[in-house]
């Protein structure tokens, strides 16, 4: 399964940082158990660079962007016209996903939605059987995918240009006319379970993302990204088949076309393939998110015996399309976003607190928040200290050590020339063509966006990123969620009430421990 749980969608606006909170290594950071203690006053250390002026924007050369006229009333189908190889990329994404289905005690809406994506690929489709689709998929020298996300679901194919019309077949197939099979269901459940039971035992980070959605977010459809052994366990067939009729549906479905296709062509040939979906759209019940938080929430997610801890510390802020958000994309990518930025610098390098740190934002494309995740991997003994490291570098960079002149000047040449990255390739434009269509994003075009964000942010001020920072990065209303030993309730007392939940009861609530601000930060006996 592809399931894109990150912490960002991977917009250019963030590619600089770290996407995906990494899995805890197997070698512990080369340190002793306890560093020689660090002045909080003490400003992290920067390296002088010399950073090149922003250079003048330069006109781009886009391909062509086609809005496609079809019968089907799709949301949305778009060619993207570009003859440099004689190869096609499809996309076809319903802006639907892993926060749309309905959560019950037992099910998870999470596993409905990304293996229903799955049953699609694999289960067989039409005329194929599972194992035909796979060989005719591999006859076009293809590979089908399909990514299921928060708020999308994607399937994407590239094949050469003489192929379009049979993986356009393929597709059509795949969405219209699933076949469910029963054998397939239960190898997919199977493969899922084992996945689950393996992450609730063994993958700190797995466990802390869990947590910290659960709390951060309790109330809305995200607050639970991913299945327990418990939610997975009662899922059926039919439980899937139901998410599909309501969900894929033609007035849900985004179409991009691009590579070396005559758009002239492709409404008739989208009809064809792809019309066979039920029309219109269905309403998916989606509740305004709750109040955000207030004060400091703390909740330990228990992983026994672990000499390794992973910690998020998170907050909701503003909206994607809040016009602020450049300024938060430039402070969050100088607080974490490189290995010559703040965290990495300091809490890493430095104090050698943790062997993996970054911060970015993940957005979403519902209510009116994104989210803003400093993490740090670290060994059980340093737990504490490093959580008061993040938190310290949230009061930094938001009071007492606001955001340099010469940390703005490489957070703006790298967020700008992250941008671009993402047009290297035609496939990738059109990838970022259907984040624009989800996240409704500014910009006649894909094309025309890119350019108006690359004014927001050369537009940047000093000023504009360090209020951003002030406003939006301040080490209040907050979510610490950690995995790691059942001792380090202790030292995160320190921080606030600790919750202790226990990943292998489906985050169920197995204990406490009452605020201590005098608990020390290290790991008593």
């Amino acid at each position: 399964m592809r399931r894109s749980i990150r912490w960002a969608l991977a917009l250019p606006l963030l590619v600089a940082c770290s996407s995906t909170p990494p899995v805890v290594a197997t070698t512990p950071v080369a340190s002793t158990t306890t560093p020689p203690p660090v002045a909080s006053s003490a400003p992290p250390a920067k390296p002088t660079v010399d950073v090149p002026p922003p250079a003048a924007a330069r006109p781009m050369k886009p391909a062509k962007v086609v809005a496609v006229e079809n019968k089907s009333a799709f949301a949305s189908a778009t060619a993207i016209v570009s003859s440099t190889l004689p190869i096609v990329y499809v996309r076809v994404m319903v802006d639907v996903g892993i926060g749309h289905a309905e959560n019950t005690p037992t099910k998870s809406a999470a596993a409905i939605a990304s293996m229903t994506g799955d049953m699609l690929k694999d289960g067989g489709a039409g005329k194929w059987s599972g194992k035909e689709l796979a060989e005719q998929i591999d006859a076009l020298g293809a590979d089908l995918t399909v990514d299921t996300g928060m708020d999308r679901t994607v399937f994407g194919i590239a094949v050469t240009r003489d192929k379009l019309d049979a993986a356009l077949d393929v597709l059509g197939a795949v969405l219209a006319k699933p076949r469910f099979d029963k054998k397939e269901f239960d190898k997919l459940k199977a493969r899922e379970l084992d996945r689950v039971r393996q992450a609730q035992k063994g993958s700190g980070g797995w466990m802390a993302r869990q947590a910290l959605y659960r709390t951060l977010l309790d109330g809305t459809r995200y607050a639970m990204p991913d299945a327990t052994e418990a939610t997975l366990a009662g899922i059926e067939l039919k439980d899937l088949k139901a998410y599909y009729e309501k969900a894929y549906r033609r007035g849900q479905i985004h179409v991009v076309v691009a590579g070396d296709v005559d758009a002239s062509k492709l409404g008739p040939a989208l009809d064809g393939k792809l019309g066979g979906l039920p029309a219109g759209a269905t309403a998916m019940a989606f509740p305004a998110p709750p109040a955000p938080t207030t004060g400091i929430r703390v909740v330990l997610a228990k992983k026994p015996g672990s000499k390794q801890a992973d910690i998020f510390v998170a907050r909701r802020v503003i909206a994607r399309n809040d016009p602020r958000f450049p300024d938060l994309a430039l402070a969050t990518h100088v607080l974490g976003g490189g290995m010559a930025m703040r965290l990495f610098s300091d809490v890493r390098e430095k104090r050698s607190l943790a062997y993996s740190t970054n911060a970015n934002v993940r957005e979403l494309a519902w209510g009116s928040d994104s989210l803003v995740a400093l993490y740090a991997g670290t060994q059980t003994a340093l737990a504490g200290k490093s959580v008061d490291a993040l938190l310290e570098h949230l009061r930094w960079i938001s009071k007492d050590k606001p955001v340099t002149q010469e940390e703005f000047d490489i957070a703006r040449t790298s967020l700008e020339t992250a941008f671009l990255y993402r047009l290297e390739t035609i496939g990738a434009v059109g990838g970022l063509a259907l984040e624009q269509k989800l996240l409704k994003l500014p910009g006649a075009d894909v094309y025309d966006y890119v350019e108006k964000y690359r004014a927001a942010i050369r537009g940047a001020t000093l000023a504009s990123v360090r209020a951003a920072a002030a406003e939006l990065l301040a080490p209040s209303n907050l979510v610490i969620a950690v995995a790691g030993d059942p001792s380090l309730a202790g030292p995160l007392s320190h921080f606030g009430a600790v919750t202790i939940v226990d990943p292998e009861k489906n985050f169920e609530k197995v204990g406490e421990k009452a605020a201590d601000p005098s608990a020390p930060l290290a790991v008593g006996p």
